[in-house]
C-alpha cells in the first residue's frame, strides 16, 4: 500500500489530538460518566451532521446509508466504538486507570499483526525491531500489574477491530461517522432519558456548553482516523497509537502523578520502540517517496 503523505500528517494529528483530550474531559469531572457517552454520541451525530450539510455532502451521506457493503462494516464499527467507550468510561470510573492506560499500549502490538495478518501487510526488519522493544515495555507492564489484564485487552483489542472495520468500510470520513452516532443515537437519549434523569437534572450550564462541544471533539479525530487508515497501511496507523498514552503520561507527570520503577523501564523501551519505527518510517519514506 503506498503512503499519503496527507494521510501520515492527519493520522498523527489524530494521536496528538488524542493525547490531549484528557484535559478537555478533566472539565466534566461531575457529570456522570455514562451520560457524558450518551452525550458524546448524540453531539457526535450533530455536529458531523452539520458539516454534512454545510459542506453539501449529504449526499455522501445518503448514498453510504444505501450501500450494503459499507453499512455491513459500518454498523458493527458503531457498536466496537460505543463498546470500547463504554469500557474505557467504566474502567476510569472505578479506578482501573492502569487498565486503560496499558490498554492503549497494547493497542499498537496487536494492530500491527491484525495488519498483517488481515491487511497481507509487509514490515521491515527495522519495523520488527521496533514492535519487540514496545512489546517488552508492553511486558514489562503487564508483569508489574501482577495478573492477567482483561480489561485493557478489551480495550485494545476492540479499538484495533473498530480500526480493521473503518479500513474494511473504506466511506467517507465524515460519513461514516455521522452514520455510526446516527445508528447509537437512539439507544443514547432514551438510555438518558430513562436512567439518568438525576444527572440530566444537575447539570450546570458550563457543563452543558462543554457535553455539546464534546460531540465535536469526539467525531474530529475519529473523522481524521478515518481518512488516515484508508491512506496508509494499518502497521503504520497502529503505530501512532503510543503518540497518545505518552502525551496523557506528559499530562499526567505535570499534574503530579509519580512513575514507579517498572513503569519507567516501561515507558523507556516504548519509547525506544517509537524512535527505531520512526526511523524506519523515514527510510521507507526515501526508498518510496509518499504520494500526496
Amino acid at each position: 500500500m503506498k503512503i499519503k503523505r496527507n494521510s501520515l500528517i492527519i493520522g498523527l494529528l489524530c494521536y496528538v489530538m488524542w493525547g490531549i483530550l484528557p484535559v478537555y474531559w478533566n472539565l466534566l469531572t461531575g457529570v456522570n460518566p455514562i451520560l457524558i457517552l450518551c452525550c458524546r454520541i448524540v453531539f457526535a451525530f450533530v455536529f458531523t451532521f452539520g458539516v454534512l450539510m454545510v459542506t453539501r455532502r449529504m449526499q455522501t451521506f445518503r448514498s453510504t446509508l444505501k450501500d450494503k457493503a459499507s453499512m455491513r462494516f459500518i454498523i458493527p464499527s458503531s457498536l466496537v466504538i460505543t463498546f470500547n467507550w463504554g469500557l474505557y468510561i467504566w474502567a476510569v470510573n472505578t479506578g482501573h486507570i492502569l487498565d486503560s492506560s496499558l490498554g492503549y499500549y497494547m493497542n499498537p502490538l496487536v494492530v500491527f499483526l491484525l495488519g498483517i495478518i488481515i491487511f497481507r501487510e509487509k514490515y521491515t526488519k527495522l519495523q520488527l525491531a521496533a514492535v519487540i522493544l514496545a512489546f517488552i515495555g508492553v511486558l514489562i507492564s503487564v508483569i508489574a500489574y501482577g495478573s492477567f489484564p482483561i480489561i485493557a485487552v478489551g480495550l485494545s483489542l476492540s479499538f484495533a477491530t473498530y480500526g480493521v472495520l473503518k479500513k474494511k468500510a473504506h466511506t467517507d470520513p465524515i460519513a461514516g461517522i455521522a452514520i455510526e452516532s446516527l445508528l447509537m443515537a437512539p439507544f443514547a437519549i432514551a438510555f438518558a432519558l430513562i436512567f439518568m434523569t438525576d444527572s440530566i437534572a444537575t447539570i450546570r450550564s458550563t457543563d452543558l456548553l462543554l457535553l455539546i462541544g464534546g460531540g465535536a471533539v469526539t467525531a474530529i479525530p475519529l473523522m481524521m482516523y478515518s481518512h488516515a487508515v484508508n491512506g496508509i497501511p494499518f502497521i503504520i496507523i497502529g503505530f501512532f497509537q503510543y503518540v497518545s498514552p505518552s502525551l496523557a503520561l506528559i499530562y499526567g507527570l505535570i499534574s503530579g502523578e509519580n512513575l514507579s520503577a517498572a513503569q519507567l523501564v516501561s515507558f523507556f523501551f516504548i519509547g525506544l520502540g517509537l524512535i527505531v519505527f520512526s526511523i524506519a518510517l523515514f527510510r521507507i519514506a526515501k526508498k518510496e517517496p509518499a504520494t500526496s
